[in-house]
């Protein structure tokens, strides 16, 4: 893979000298921007001190390092709780990737998610990390971070799929679909699919589930109503 570099302003990552063994998980972000582009990122993380960072950029058509793999980005820290026992700043990559809008969500294109997989694989090879050494900024902080990951399950699996080689077949309008599959969200209850609508009904009947903004708009994500009809079967909602 070919890969551009453009260092961040020294303020935004430590210098270090992390050795092979040092590196032990890879976490994805995402920009949460609408149209940007790697070489747009990596541009600005030269040119700005802001005491953040990332190791790598990606975009539909390419990809930018804005921090050596050896030194410390700061891109997955807290002062808050740390959900992940394991992974820090100091012993992880951290890759963004570029964002769009559609439908008042965030997106990831197809081809930045296999752009996306197609260096993931090359860090794992590099540095002996298995698959689930791979996380989402989610994973370590509860971040919603990278949102198109943390709000489908679907989505994310799909990624760790194809790092494996569980996908390597796929195309780029499988990726596709997969993707805005994942994106599903029903807002009034007669768009809800039979299988989840008497869950939807009982969860309105009951006050429990109540729309958003002036129309009432429910916005359930597809993996919203999987959990919902679950919990339901499962009798946590009564009659």
């Amino acid at each position: 893979m070919q890969l551009a570099f453009q260092q961040a302003n020294s303020g935004n990552y430590l210098a270090a000298t992390r050795g092979r063994d040092d590196i032990r998980y890879i976490v994805i972000h995402f920009t949460a921007n609408d149209g940007d582009t790697a070489k747009n990122n990596a541009d600005y993380f030269a040119r700005e001190n802001i005491s953040t960072s990332a190791h790598y950029f990606v975009d539909e058509n390419e990809v930018w390092q804005s921090v050596r793999d050896q030194d410390i980005a700061w891109h997955c820290g807290t002062r808050g709780t740390y959900y992940h026992p394991y992974c820090r700043n100091a012993n992880s990559i951290g890759i963004e990737l570029c964002s769009r809008i559609k439908g008042g969500r965030y997106v990831f294109q197809a081809d930045t998610v296999r752009n996306a997989q197609a260096l993931t694989r090359m860090l794992m090879e590099k540095y002996g990390i298995n698959a689930d050494h791979v996380v989402r900024h989610y994973d370590v902080t509860h971040k919603n971070c990278p949102a198109p990951f943390v709000e489908s399950t679907a989505a994310w699996d799909a990624f760790k799929a194809g790092l494996t080689g569980e996908a390597d077949d796929m195309t780029a309008d499988e990726v596709k679909q997969i993707i805005e599959q994942s994106k599903t969200v029903y807002r009034t209850v007669d768009a809800v699919p039979a299988w989840g609508r008497a869950t939807v009904e009982k969860l309105v009947r009951k006050g429990w589930l109540k729309g958003e903004g002036e129309s009432g708009s429910l916005e359930l994500s597809i993996d919203l109503l999987r959990t919902l009809v679950i919990n339901d079967r499962a009798g946590i909602y009564g009659e």
